[in-house]
C-alpha cells in the first residue's frame, strides 16, 4: 500500500472546483487527486528538478486512480476581494503612469474582484491510497520529501501538511472510482509530468492543463447491510422569520407537526400515520404492533462548528410500506405547509432538494451505514431502570433494538452528555409524556457499537416515532 496523508492545518479548505468557472461559487470536495499531483510537481520544481524527483513523479502519474479516504465539507462560503492580476501588469515608466501601485514595489498592477470560496471540514485529514502500489526505498523515500516541502492545496491560504502514509493496514475509503459514480474528479495520468512543464516553461502565467477525469462514488457494500424497520427519509426544511430553534424543544415541534397530520390525513386516519391499533379509543388507548410513521428533527451537529439548532424535520417511513399506505403518508405530508407553534412564531415546511440542501437535510447523511452510532436526541426507556449508567440500562437498550429491527449491539454506553458534536446534554430535553398513572419516562444518551455496519436510520426506544432515540453515525475511534 501507498497513501498520502493531507492535513489542512486551518481545519477549513480553500479550493474553487474549476467546473464552476470564473464564477468560483463553489468549493472543491473532494479534494481532486490531480490538486495534489500538481503541488507535488511544484515542490519538485522548487527543490531543483533533481532526477531521481522527476522519475518518482512519473511513477505516480503511471499508478490508476486513487481512492480517497476523507469527512464533509460544510456549508460554502464565498468571499469578494480586491487583488491585484498577474496577467494584466505594468512596470513604471517615464511615459506612464500606473492607475494603482502594488505597496511596497514599482510594479503596476489592476486590482480585480476575485470570489474566493471556502468551508470548513469535518474532518481535517485527507488521504489519498493506492492500496496494491509498492514503490521502492528510493523512490518512496523521494515522495516523501517531495509531500514534505509542498504548504498549500489550492489557494495560497490554504495551509496543509501533507506526508507519506508509513500504514500497511487497508483504509476504509469513502471515494473510490466507479464507472456509475456520481462525482467526477482530475487524476494525473502517463505524460502528466511533461504536460505541466510544457506549459510552466510557455508561459510563467498560463493556467496549466486541467489533465484527465475520472468517476467516483461511494465504495459498493460487500456485504448486505442490517437496517431497522424505518428506511426512507422525507426531508422538510424548516423556515422561519425568527432565531434557528434549538434542538432541545423538537419534541413539542414534532408534536405539533404529528397533530396537523393526523388532521388533515385521510379519514379514518390510517394505523400507519396515528401509531394507533384499529380497535384504539382516547378512553382505552392501545399503540400500534407495526412499523409505523416516525417522526424526527434534522439538527446541525456531528462537526466542530455545529451548533445543535434544527435545521428541518424528516418523516421516516417503514420499510417494504405498501403502495397505499404510501400514498397515504405522502398525501398528508404534502397537505400540511407550516406549523404554527404560538409564541415561536409560525414555521414554514418545505421539501428538501437532496442535491442542494446543507448535509445535515440529506438523507444519506443519516442513512450512511456504519459500525459505531451514537444518539442525537436522547433514548426513552420502556420501563424505569434502577441505574440510568448501570447493566440493566444497557440490557433494556438491546431489547429496544430488537423491537426496532436492529442487530444486538456488541457494545452499549449510556451517559448524560452526547458524544454527537453539537447535541445538547440529556437534561435539557423534556421527557417523554407517559400515560395517565405512570411515572415519567428516563431518558439518556447512548452510544452503540455493531459487529457489522449498519445502515440508517437508527431509531432506538420508546419515543423513537416521536423525535426521540435518534442516531447519527461516529468514526471509528471517535471519542
Amino acid at each position: 500500500m501507498f497513501a498520502f496523508r493531507v492535513r489542512y492545518l486551518r481545519g477549513s479548505v480553500t479550493a474553487a472546483d474549476v467546473r464552476t468557472g470564473n464564477e468560483k461559487s463553489e468549493v472543491e470536495w473532494p479534494p481532486h487527486p490531480d490538486r495534489l499531483f500538481c503541488a507535488l510537481v511544484q515542490a519538485w520544481g522548487d527543490l531543483g528538478e533533481s532526477e531521481q524527483d522527476r522519475r518518482s513523479l512519473e511513477w505516480v502519474e503511471q499508478l490508476p486512480p486513487p481512492v480517497i479516504r476523507c469527512g464533509e465539507a460544510l456549508e460554502t462560503r464565498v468571499t469578494q476581494r480586491y487583488v491585484p492580476v498577474n496577467d494584466e501588469w505594468r512596470p513604471i515608466t517615464k511615459d506612464s503612469k500606473p492607475a494603482q501601485l502594488v505597496q511596497g514595489t514599482m510594479l503596476g498592477r489592476i486590482r480585480q474582484p476575485r470570489r474566493i470560496p471556502s468551508a470548513p471540514l469535518d474532518d481535517d485529514t485527507v488521504v489519498f491510497c493506492w492500496p496494491d502500489a509498492n514503490p521502492a526505498p528510493d523512490t518512496r523515500a523521494s515522495l516523501s520529501g517531495l509531500a514534505r516541502a509542498v504548504s498549500n492545496l489550492g489557494h495560497p491560504s490554504c495551509l496543509v501538511a501533507v506526508d507519506v502514509l508509513d500504514q500497511t493496514a487497508p483504509l476504509a475509503p469513502t471515494w473510490v472510482p466507479r464507472a456509475d459514480g456520481n462525482e467526477t474528479l482530475r487524476v494525473p495520468a502517463p505524460g502528466r509530468l511533461a504536460e505541466l512543464t510544457r506549459a510552466y516553461k510557455a508561459s510563467l502565467r498560463r493556467r496549466g492543463p486541467l489533465g484527465e477525469w475520472t468517476t467516483y462514488g461511494p465504495p459498493a457494500p460487500e456485504l448486505r447491510t442490517s437496517q431497522g424497520y424505518h428506511r426512507d427519509l422525507i426531508v422538510f426544511r424548516l423556515e422561519g422569520e425568527r432565531s434557528p430553534l434549538p434542538l432541545e424543544i423538537a419534541s413539542r415541534i414534532i408534536g405539533v407537526w404529528r397533530k396537523a397530520l393526523i388532521e388533515r390525513a385521510d379519514q379514518p386516519v390510517s394505523e400507519v400515520i396515528s401509531g394507533h391499533a384499529p380497535d384504539s379509543t382516547p378512553e382505552a388507548p392501545k399503540p400500534s404492533q407495526k412499523a409505523h410513521l416516525a417522526l424526527v428533527p434534522l439538527a446541525d451537529v456531528g462537526h466542530r462548528y455545529a451548533r445543535g439548532h434544527l435545521l428541518g424535520l424528516a418523516a421516516v417511513l417503514p420499510g417494504r410500506l405498501p403502495r397505499e399506505q404510501r400514498r397515504v403518508c405522502l398525501s398528508a405530508l404534502g397537505r400540511v405547509g407550516s406549523l404554527t407553534l404560538g409564541p415561536l412564531g409560525v414555521w414554514q415546511l418545505e421539501r428538501c432538494n437532496a442535491e442542494e440542501e446543507r448535509r445535515g437535510l440529506r438523507p444519506e447523511t443519516w442513512l450512511r451505514p456504519a459500525r459505531i452510532w451514537a444518539s442525537v436526541t436522547p433514548v426513552v426507556f420502556g420501563r424505569y431502570p434502577r441505574d440510568l449508567w448501570g447493566m440493566e440500562a444497557a440490557e433494556m437498550i438491546c431489547e429496544a433494538c430488537g423491537i426496532a429491527g436492529l442487530p444486538q449491539p456488541s457494545e452499549v454506553a449510556t451517559a448524560p452528555v452526547a458524544w454527537i458534536l453539537g447535541a445538547p446534554p440529556s437534561y435539557r430535553f423534556m421527557p417523554l409524556p407517559s400515560r395517565p398513572g405512570k411515572p415519567q419516562r428516563a431518558h439518556t444518551h447512548v452510544r452503540l457499537v455493531f459487529d457489522e455496519p449498519v445502515a440508517g436510520p437508527v431509531l432506538v426506544g420508546a419515543g423513537r416515532h416521536q423525535g426521540y432515540g435518534l442516531f447519527r453515525q461516529l468514526a471509528e475511534g471517535a471519542e
